[in-house]
């Protein structure tokens, strides 16, 4: 089998602007917590929430921004904007008119089992108020003339020092037990003394749910425990640093979205140069920087090893 690639018409008319298949608001609680497609929605957009660091709900922080999408019955759906999507929706939209919204990319989750609502990650896009699009012309024929503004609504940060984030000494961290912690979030100080041995530095992470990837037959197979049919995926940080204090030294994982944050490049950017099993300068540059981190337990790998890893979760 080959591929042919041939140059593009840049006046190919019947090449499509938009491509989605729209899913009715009412249905999309039938899709909660499926990853074998991605979800596109149309709604009038009634409310917004500012741009604020907040848990998601692996319990992981980073940037969430809320909007609130009404369908022609007055259907509602929450999408949840994260990472780099929620900075760059434009929340300054116009109050005179109203304004009707198609994002493509997004999944339906649930939170404590009652609370669904649609999610918005680096696959997320969207469309607004774009005239020639025709489902939006034939949902603005559905609304009545009389505008109602969209409420503007403040979502707070999560600032885990004011919130009394118990600070512990990396002995008082080993001591921690994983089960009855795991949902805890501590903060300490250590300074970076090496990478982990035989630990690669990424990973093939599943498009959908960011679980490793496995070689199969026909390719890669996503590792998630309920079931992912995903085949496709991009390679995201899973540095180990070894952190000491005066007092222990612990593993701390660093996964792609504080990696990030750390090394300034992403994973896809730094495999294009370096193999998994050898350490980038790039990482390695950190060891000896001493940071203060806010961090949670790694339950699933400490239950198996004698002393608890931790993941960072903020680095102040």
């Amino acid at each position: 089998m080959r591929t042919q690639i041939f140059e593009g018409n840049s006046n190919d008319t019947t090449f499509p602007k938009y491509v989605f298949s729209l899913t009715p608001i009412e249905m999309l609680p039938q899709y909660a917590r499926r990853t074998d497609r991605f979800l596109d929605v149309i709604g009038k957009i009634t409310a917004i929430l500012n741009a604020a660091v907040a848990c998601n709900t692996s319990g992981d922080l980073m940037m969430r921004r809320l909007i609130t999408l009404q369908d022609e019955k007055g259907n509602t759906v929450d999408l949840s904007l994260y990472g780099q999507r929620a900075l760059e929706f434009d929340a300054d939209i116009g109050q005179n008119h109203h304004v009707i919204a198609i994002f493509v990319g997004t999944v339906m989750k649930i939170y404590r089992e009652d609370y669904k609502f649609l999610s918005g990650t680096s696959a997320c896009r969207w469309y607004i108020n774009e005239n020639d699009i025709p489902a939006m012309r034939t949902f603005q024929r559905g609304l009545p003339s009389q505008v109602t503004p969209i409420k503007k609504l403040e979502l707070l940060s999560e600032d885990y020092m004011e919130q009394g984030v118990e600070e512990k000494t990396l002995f008082d961290l080993k001591q921690i037990d994983p089960l009855a912690d795991k949902n805890k979030r501590f903060q300490c100080t250590v300074t970076l003394i090496s990478t982990a041995e035989k630990e690669q530095w990424c990973y093939r992470a599943c498009r959908v749910c960011n679980s490793k990837m496995v070689p199969c037959d026909d390719g890669y197979e996503c590792t998630k425990i309920d079931g992912c049919s995903c085949k496709q995926y991009d390679w995201k940080y899973k540095v180990c640093f070894i952190g000491a204090d005066d007092t222990y030294s612990l593993q701390f994982m660093f996964f792609e979205k504080k990696g990030v944050e750390l090394i300034g490049k992403s994973a896809e950017t730094l495999r294009k140069q370096y193999d998994p099993r050898s350490i980038p300068p790039e990482i390695s540059q950190w060891i000896n920087h001493k940071f203060t981190f806010i961090v949670k337990v790694l339950f699933k790998q400490s239950v198996k090893n004698i002393e608890p890893s931790f993941e960072v979760v903020m680095i102040k």
